[in-house]
């Protein structure tokens, strides 16, 4: 039995990359009627639905071929009133001649912009997969291109003449067969477009003619191609970065990396580091050290670089138990051998008035603490479980008792 690759998946986590972390839940799927805009179409709609956007398609018809042209868009309404989908439809009358691929793509640009504008959404997805890549990459080779070029086309990047809105790619990693051998597992058709085999346009004469030649040499060089576009893609969007901060080449190469990957930490040489997640990029001075591990005693204590606690006994009452930045617990907590110290990779704790446990880093990333300063977030343990992630939230346990002894634990946290 074959296994079909579910395009949904990558769909799925591509909605879930931290550079999306602005957009409205709205997303525009361009679907021309074809295998792979109707794989994406559908594709997008299984993942978004799952996510919480709303998926709206839409259809560029260039008037370009006649009935057929009309055909593609009666099969494209007809999929989207069968499956559920909103469909904006915008017809053009392109004529043949000079230039027909450029302005072609220039009035699809000016479709989705206007798209977007009417949906209110940010982002629009294209169909482009592995051997639009490849084409690319081979175009662009052959008119005379640098590490630019043959980056070929990015996963995510700007829509000109749209400020705000993005085109998004998520299936440059896919190949064509396998789009539609999914489309074919679900008896899902799709139209043939026979402009696709005119090899007076460059493109096609590429697909038609020189790719079966090197797919007979190597069945793989689709693959190859598109993995060598994917390996110099960040350096579109590290060479400004690269240039301001003057970066060696090694520097260059691991921001480029990091920018790419859309989080994480990368060091930039000179004591410099890059630091990206939650939506927030940073450079600083490195001045990371290892979580202090040190027993809490009432009284004041400074902990790390920036944080500081104070540990009191008392009474709390409905008004204290309210107060910010401070936890009660109940005075059963000092024979616990309280401490703080730094989270554990894989952590986990119960939070307070919630069912079952957290992982610590979902805690914070879900209170929107920078991705630079969870490292270095003092955890308060007593008896060997987590009781607090001071600021953020704290465990079930040692909850005080009315007219009770308590102790409080307040701090004076860092700034953003």
């Amino acid at each position: 039995m074959t296994v079909v690759s579910d395009p949904s998946s990558l769909v799925k986590t591509f909605l879930r990359r931290p550079a999306l972390a602005w957009a409205t839940k709205r997303l525009l799927v361009a679907c021309s009627g074809g295998a792979d805009s109707v794989a994406l179409l559908l594709a997008a709609a299984k993942a978004g639905g799952e996510l919480g956007w709303q998926v709206t398609a839409l259809h560029c018809e260039h008037g370009l071929r006649g009935k057929a042209s009309e055909r593609d868009a009666a099969f494209v309404m007809e999929l989207c009133d069968r499956s559920g989908i909103p469909l904006q439809v915008f017809r053009g009358g392109l004529a043949k001649g000079a230039g027909l691929e450029e302005r072609a793509r220039d009035w699809r640009r000016r479709c989705y912009g206007q798209a977007a504008e009417h949906d209110r959404a940010r982002l629009v997805l294209l169909a482009h997969h592995a051997q639009d890549q490849a084409e690319t990459l081979l175009l662009n080779l052959l008119r005379g291109t640098g590490v630019k070029g043959a980056a070929g086309m990015q996963v995510l990047s700007p829509l000109e003449n749209a400020p705000g809105v993005r085109l998004g790619r998520p299936l440059l990693g896919f190949s064509p067969q396998s789009l539609r051998a999914w489309l074919q597992a679900r008896r899902q058709t799709w139209r043939e477009d026979a402009s696709n085999r005119d090899v007076d346009l460059a493109r096609n004469r590429l697909r038609n003619k020189v790719l079966p030649q090197l797919l007979a040499i190597n069945p793989k060089a689709v693959e190859h191609l598109a993995a060598f576009s994917a390996r110099l893609r960040p350096a579109k969007g590290s060479a400004d970065l690269a240039g301001l901060l003057k970066l060696d080449s090694a520097a260059r190469q691991r921001a480029a990396l990091l920018l790419a990957k859309g989080q994480g930490r990368a060091d930039l040489g000179h004591g410099w580091v890059l630091e990206l997640g939650a939506g927030q990029t940073r450079v600083s001075r490195d001045t990371e050290t290892l979580a202090p591990n040190v027993p809490l005693l009432l009284g004041k204590l400074a902990w790390g670089q920036e944080w500081h606690f104070e540990l009191k006994p008392g009474f709390a009452d409905a008004r204290k138990l309210k107060q910010a930045n401070a936890y009660w617990f109940s005075q059963e907590l000092l024979d616990q051998a309280p401490r703080l110290r730094g989270a554990k990779t894989g952590e986990r704790m119960n939070p307070f008035g919630l069912r079952g446990s957290k992982l610590l880093r979902d805690l914070l990333a879900e209170a929107k603490v920078p991705l630079w300063r969870r490292a270095g977030w003092p955890v308060l343990e007593a008896g060997g479980t987590v009781l607090a992630l001071p600021g953020v939230r704290r465990a079930q346990g040692l909850v005080v008792k009315p007219r009770k002894p308590a102790v409080c634990l307040s701090w004076k946290a860092p700034q953003a």
